[in-house]
């Protein structure tokens, strides 16, 4: 009798280690990509998420990190029919994590982030006519998670956008809003990559953005003051080199 108590304590024993293996070994795995995230290891964080949605396909949290991994690992490919490839699978990631969680930040930020990336291909037309769902993905991110760097970032980009449109694409952006949309002037745009450098000081991109916007201004004197902060940041990961190349081009430009 105590024998097969034994048996039988021992065989729920190996079951819940087992159970717990699983369950440890998936938290591992979370806690690898968000460290390749950090590290702005795109490609290796691209592979971990698509991990662990391949073993919990419903999980919003992973289905969004995937999303943003193949944005991000999109922007650094060379043909641009692959490109769009990978941001129409980061925009179809991030919709579903939407769909299952709506009050995730980051599905909102990287549907916003997909939509952007796709929107630097799109005729005018369709970059207008984008520009408003990616106002109000960024916006319902932002509301959820104000540290969302990414989504000041995008919103930079989106006014300064706006703030440059002559007058043809001004009337074309007064009869899609129905008159001028919230914003887009190039002190918002200022506004919002300062936001984002305060929250990713280290990110050479939010620098090298700002550094553009005082160019389209014509405030050279700032725009030179900013590049050179910029060129000063680390370059560790792929983001940053590639950058780095797109200062050096503007600091040419300026001097």
């Amino acid at each position: 009798m105590i024998s097969k108590q034994i048996v039988f304590i021992s065989f729920l024993a190996f079951i819940f280690l087992s159970f717990s293996g699983v369950s440890q070994t998936e938290k591992e795995l979370y806690e690898q990509g968000l460290k390749y995230k950090k590290q702005v290891n795109n490609k290796k964080m691209l592979v971990t998420f698509k991990k662990l949605v391949d073993m919990n396909p419903n999980n919003a949290e992973y289905l969004a990190n995937l999303s943003f991994a193949f944005s991000k690992v999109g922007a650094n490919l060379e043909d641009e029919t692959v490109k769009l490839k990978y941001y129409a699978k980061a925009k179809k990631l991030a919709e579903k994590a939407k769909q299952i969680d709506d009050n995730n930040a980051l599905a909102h930020y990287a549907y916003a982030l997909a939509l952007a990336r796709e929107n630097e291909n799109a005729s005018s037309k369709d970059k207008i006519a984008n520009a408003k769902e990616i106002k109000v993905e960024c916006e319902r991110a932002l509301a959820l998670n104000p540290k969302e760097a990414g989504a000041y970032h995008i919103m930079g980009r989106w006014h300064r956008t706006f703030a440059g449109f002559g007058k043809a694409k001004t009337a074309m952006v007064n009869a899609f809003y129905g008159g001028k949309p919230e914003g887009g002037t190039y002190a918002d745009a200022i506004s919002n990559f300062k936001e984002a450098i305060k929250l990713e000081p280290w990110y050479m991109m939010h620098t090298y953005q700002l550094a553009v916007t005082y160019h389209e201004m014509g405030k050279d004197d700032l725009a030179k003051e900013y590049v050179l902060k910029a060129m000063k940041l680390p370059q560790t990961y792929e983001d940053a080199k590639k950058c780095y190349k797109e200062c050096q081009a503007l600091l040419e430009e300026l001097n």
